[in-house]
């Protein structure tokens, strides 16, 4: 793909900054609706009434749901579901006299034949009844994804174009966002790896994410508040298909990144998530999920994402997005809105080429449908702010003041603790930098196995030993 953009601004509005997000929703053709709606007419009246078989129960919260074509609509109250419930009698011919006493018989029917467990929308899920484990949900709302349709797309593709130069980049991203819409088709969840994209500020990573959230159906939250403990609850994260992570809300340091990389394992990588509810018992349910973190190329930016060690690095994909110039004016509210309208129009065609979208064969993974690729200088710059690598900077300032026992070029056998009690010693030029480092007890261990497996100079990577239970690792200086 390759189209030359429009003159514009020179630094790329963010998405917030330049699309209305309600004026590419009304531009979007509405999805298969799967109910007719209970809007009837009769001459001139086009009062609501309500058919008793589209209306539900919910038991924990003695609620009324009645099935409005967009969506269920709640009601806390009997009174309108009654006349909504007459009027619907009187239209299909029923006497006055035959009327009050039909109601009431509606309404045991609803509360004992339609009554659900569980009400609410669920991620990649059509509206409906869903019934699971003995227990019966009714899913409320639905993503809203135009069919695809044959035809041109040149303002995504000159989007998508400029922010990924690279083929191989392009292709992932074009591979994990065809992959989120296909398992939101189908309504099955697909694991998949967390897709990071990173680049300079204002470079249109916004704007990225904004199209993906349309192909995904129009609907995204971000999960950290409820992935690092703030709230007891994550049931707001439910009606969202792609979980979408600003830099600005998540936090930099060791531990808080490890448990982002554990709570997204759990969510994507598991099987049913387990749904905690406000004043409600939990439950099990599967949303259809993706996640997607945009953030700023610095190392202070990229230290928000989890760590690239073993069990979350195969997870994980790196994207360096390059500035995009909008292909369209954006700068008033006029322009604004003719490019959110324009973008809108080109979804469907975007969506019938996802959907014809291959892989290429040294891409593919047969989990997630596109391999965790990295761009090797997003991956460098990681490494160089991780807590593995500043052990590894600790270790080469102590050899280089003499401060660790390293005799000669042979190395010397030592445990994780040894070498701790090494940099932490009040007497190394290391001490005050390792006792923040390493003040949780197995993170020293921890770091000089990653150090091992990537082939550090300084912890051999093809040997170590195991000496009363304790592992070993030969400690060395470079050549």
């Amino acid at each position: 793909m390759s189209l030359k953009a429009q003159d514009s601004d020179p630094t790329t509005l963010a998405i917030s900054e330049f699309i209305s997000e309600n004026a590419i929703i009304k531009k979007i053709p509405k999805s298969k609706t799967y109910s007719t709606s209970p809007l009837k007419k009769e001459g001139n009246d086009e009062s609501r009434s309500f058919d008793p078989k589209r209306i539900y129960y919910a038991t924990d919260s003695a609620s009324y749901y009645v099935d409005v074509d967009s969506h269920y609509r709640p009601y806390g109250r009997k009174a309108p579901i009654k006349s909504g419930i007459r009027r619907h009698l009187e239209r299909q011919g029923e006497s006055p006299n035959d009327t009050k006493e039909l109601v009431e018989v509606s309404f045991e029917d609803i509360e004992i034949d339609r009554s659900v467990d569980w009400v609410g929308a669920l991620a990649g899920h059509r509206r409906g009844l869903v019934k699971r484990n003995g227990r019966t949900f009714l899913i409320t709302d639905e993503p809203k994804i135009p069919a695809g349709v044959q035809g041109s797309f040149p303002l995504h593709e000159s989007i998508v174009d400029q922010a990924f130069p690279d083929t191989d980049a392009r292709a992932v991203f074009m591979g994990w966002t065809a992959g989120g819409v296909a398992a939101i088709r189908h309504q099955t969840h697909q694991p998949a790896p967390m897709l990071v994209m990173a680049g300079p500020a204002k470079a249109g990573k916004s704007l990225l994410a904004h199209i993906v959230k349309m192909c995904f159906g129009g609907r995204s939250a971000n999960p950290m508040t409820a992935w690092n403990g703030q709230l007891p609850w994550n049931d707001n994260l439910l009606a969202a298909e792609l979980l979408l992570i600003d830099d600005s809300v998540t936090r930099t340091d060791p531990r808080a990144r490890k448990a982002f990389g554990s709570r997204f394992k759990e969510s994507v990588y598991a099987g049913d998530v387990k749904i905690h509810t406000r004043r409600k018992s939990s439950l099990s349910l599967r949303p259809v999920w993706r996640v997607m973190v945009c953030c700023n190329e610095t190392p202070e930016n990229l230290s928000v994402i989890p760590p690239l060690e073993e069990g979350i690095e195969d997870k994980i994909i790196l994207l360096k997005v390059s500035s995009i110039e909008t292909p369209m004016p954006a700068r008033s509210v006029e322009e604004k809105e003719a490019f959110a309208s324009a973008l809108a129009d080109e979804l469907p065609a975007f969506l019938h080429h996802l959907e014809s979208f291959e892989v290429p064969d040294h891409l593919l993974d047969s989990r997630s449908g596109v391999m965790a690729w990295k761009d090797p200088e997003l991956v460098q710059a990681v490494k160089a702010i991780s807590p593995e690598k500043h052990l590894e900077t600790l270790i080469a300032l102590a050899i280089a003041k003499g401060h660790f026992p390293i005799i000669d070029q042979s190395g010397a056998w030592m445990s994780a603790a040894d070498v701790q009690s090494i940099v932490q010693n009040r007497d190394s030029p290391t001490a005050s930098q390792a006792l923040n480092l390493l003040k949780h007890a197995p993170n020293c261990g921890r770091y000089l196995s990653t150090l091992a497996r990537q082939g550090s100079p300084y912890v051999s990577g093809d040997k170590a030993k195991q000496q009363d239970g304790i592992t070993h690792y030969l400690m060395t200086t470079p050549r």
